[in-house]
């Protein structure tokens, strides 16, 4: 993978973390944002599905090659940020539920980003700690811990995309079907767009070029197109995924969908350009790279904190300075837990593989933020 591709896939995945992130202080902070930058969490998930579907098949096919590799690389990832976002969850619960109780009570100002929620018990974290959280339609979910619900999909994705990667002959067939029984209509619906990003690395691989002028032109034609999409079509999507009745059900997956066939048509165009050199500005790359390196924790952890905040500085509420200054200490706060959790995945790994058989992946070809 080149790396002005590479340095693209981590502007992305930051870009995402953000529109959930600005999303979610609209709300808590009660901000007054337009409606292009306000209501755009939903569609921040669906970049980070679309982004994960084509890393996920890029590292397959060149480093990852058999189910255990996978299943180790996977694990790693996920457990090196979710177990730390569980302890900021609850944490900062118990603190906000000590200064004022009423804040975190149902239909609260505070949890209007959390969706209908109940508070962290023990069964409900087991439920976040194992990605049980959306089987079927049996939703678990904790107030401040709304951004858990993707993780439900996301590790399905992965369990699914191995079995039929790595699997040969009739078992491949039986574990799909037992994973289609397993995962229920509502995580199935939602497949095909993180199949959008597998798709889009099957045309990467093949070595397509094109001419910078042409690769320009087309991807100001995509992102014209999105803008266009987003601003008068986004009223059909309801939040991600949720199920309703058919028609508001197409409409909906629709919208997706085609946000991510963009997505996918932006990568493939920007891998095809012909280009013999970085593209990135050296200091825009680093700026990239370091906060992409903590995209996962940005993402998964800023909840609980900006409630807490919330809380805890009724000043931030209301107040446009007040409410942007709140969310940038989130976001250092956020990245500041990433150097607990995400920047440590190498440390972990030889850690583990120091006390058990693990055996740590080479990674030659990494992608910072993403892998």
């Amino acid at each position: 993978m080149s790396r002005n591709l590479s340095v693209f896939l981590d502007l992305l995945r930051l870009f995402a973390a953000m529109l959930v992130l600005i999303g979610h202080a609209g709300e808590v902070y009660q901000l007054q944002l337009p409606a292009m930058i306000g209501h755009s969490a939903k569609e921040g998930v669906a970049i980070f599905f679309v982004l994960s579907g084509f890393v996920i098949a890029f590292v397959a096919q060149n480093k990852e090659k058999d189910w255990r590799a996978f299943a180790r690389a996977r694990a790693l990832r996920m457990y090196s940020v979710v177990p730390l976002a569980v302890a900021v969850l609850v944490l900062c619960y118990a603190l906000g539920v000590a200064f004022d109780p009423q804040a975190y009570a149902a239909g609260s100002v505070s949890l209007r980003a959390g969706a209908i929620g109940e508070p962290p018990g023990g069964w409900l974290l087991l439920r976040y700690l194992t990605f049980t959280n959306e089987i079927w339609f049996d939703r678990a979910m904790i107030s401040t811990g709304a951004p858990f619900w993707s993780l439900g999909y996301e590790v399905a994705y992965y369990v699914g995309f191995a079995v039929m990667f790595y699997g040969r002959g009739v078992r491949r067939w039986v574990l799909a079907g037992l994973w289609l029984a397993v995962c229920g209509p509502r995580i199935i619906l939602a497949f095909p767009l993180w199949l959008l990003g597998v798709a889009a690395w099957s045309v990467v691989r093949r070595g397509m070029r094109m001419k910078r002028a042409h690769a320009l032109a087309a991807l100001s034609l995509v992102a014209l197109t999105a803008i266009i999409l987003r601003k008068w079509c986004a009223a059909v999507a309801m939040p991600l995924f949720e199920w309703a009745e058919a028609g508001r059900l197409a409409a909906s997956m629709g919208y997706y969908l085609s946000l991510g066939l963009l997505l996918a048509a932006a990568i493939v165009i920007l891998a095809s350009a012909a280009v013999d050199r970085s593209i990135w500005p050296r200091r825009l790359e680093g700026v990239v790279r370091f906060c992409a390196g903590a995209s996962f924790t940005l993402y998964i952890a800023h909840l609980p904190v900006m409630v807490l905040i919330s809380v805890m500085w009724p000043g931030s509420n209301g107040s446009l300075l007040g409410g942007l200054t709140a969310t940038a200490l989130t976001f250092v706060i956020t990245l500041s837990l990433a150097e607990l959790g995400e920047r440590r995945k190498a440390g972990y790994a030889k850690f583990f593989s120091k006390i058990s058989m693990w055996v740590p992946v080479k990674n030659k070809e990494s992608i910072p933020a993403i892998d």
